[in-house]
């Protein structure tokens, strides 16, 4: 890792770092909101599974926040190593502290010459509003087929065109509909679990998007293909933790595609983790690697996945990331740095 940083570096970094700031308190403003709601909740037959819907809409932020605070490591190392050398422009900061202390001073007078109910009852609002947004997102409503035909529904279709033309050779992986594809207003959903034989299993659920032509994911968990976990119950195992980070970003690249290709590519990115334990990192050549106190030592849980590539004026098309290239979080990461300079 280089460690002259350009101002543009610094201030993305900056940036980046507000952003996952931000992130934090959105969360805890959804976590006390989620509270009242179920201490709210009439204990019906239906309590179960609307507690844990709801959960999955909170942990899936918290997956958020931790694919961001990866990104963060690179400029958290930089800050570390210049606090240690301690260059610092002192008088130029205290400047600047000062400035935004007086304008700050300035924008709480202000605040607080307005009514303070009024802006109370706004941040009510929009929690609310925010989170029945949240909760309408994620419904999908069914409409009763009208086909004549048993022709299969879009992702079913595309599932078995991938197992018979796509699925690599000497892979023992299978998918199974835990929740059959059914049509809705604006295309259809399903549920699926995608098994790799001493590997993991995956459980997906699936939406297709007709009138954008898209593919999204409402709910996801990867666990070892050894546990027998509810779909809201995280791993017991490290590498597998790791992994639900990692899907976060991974998905939000792939889902970027129409919505064929952008099935096929997940697929592709699951059926690379065939040799989980086994292959060596690309970077280092290892199999084992430090990751964190955490984490401890893990394999190369990362697999390389397909991204769309910025279009030059040479390029008619943009050009797309090789699926399946193992690597360490860490290699990876130095990997992705090099790549993006």
């Amino acid at each position: 890792m280089s460690l002259k940083r350009s101002p543009e570096e610094i201030e993305k970094d900056i940036s980046n770092i507000e952003h996952a700031l931000l992130t934090v308190s959105e969360i805890r403003s959804s976590l006390k909101h989620f509270t009242n709601i179920i201490q709210a909740e009439q204990k019906g037959s239906n309590f179960v599974q609307l507690f844990g819907d709801r959960l999955k809409c909170v942990r899936y932020d918290l997956n958020t926040l931790s694919a961001q605070g990866e990104n963060l490591k690179g400029a958290l190392e930089h800050a570390q190593i210049t606090a240690i050398e301690n260059k610092f422009n002192w008088n130029m900061i205290k400047s600047e502290a000062e400035k935004e202390a007086t304008e700050e001073e300035i924008r709480y007078r202000e605040e607080e010459a307005n009514s303070g109910k009024a802006k109370e009852l706004g941040s009510i609002v929009k929690a609310s509003a925010e989170h029945a947004y949240k909760e309408l997102s994620s419904i999908v409503l069914e409409r009763k087929s009208t086909l004549t035909t048993s022709e299969p529904l879009f992702l079913t279709k595309c599932i078995s065109e991938w197992l018979a033309e796509n699925k690599p050779i000497n892979t023992e992986l299978s998918i199974i509909f835990a929740k059959k594809e059914y049509s809705t207003l604006c295309g259809s959903t399903c549920r699926i679990k995608i098994c790799m034989r001493k590997a993991l299993v995956a459980d997906l659920e699936l939406e297709y998007e007709r009138e954008s032509d898209a593919l999204v994911i409402h709910q996801y968990t990867i666990i070892s293909a050894k546990e027998e976990k509810q779909s809201w119950q995280n791993s017991q195992y490290f590498v597998f933790q790791k992994m639900n980070l990692l899907a976060t970003t991974a998905f939000e690249d792939m889902l970027g595609f129409f919505a064929r290709e952008a099935l096929y590519n997940i697929l592709d990115w699951f059926a690379s983790y065939h040799d989980l334990f086994i292959s060596p990192c690309q970077r280092c050549h290892k199999v084992l690697q430090f990751d964190s106190p955490q984490y401890r030592y893990l394999p190369p849980m990362v697999r390389t996945w397909a991204k769309k590539q910025p279009i030059y004026q040479n390029n008619e098309t943009a050009t797309v990331r090789k699926i399946g290239a193992p690597y360490h979080m860490r290699c990876f990461i130095e990997y992705r740095n090099n790549q993006a300079m």
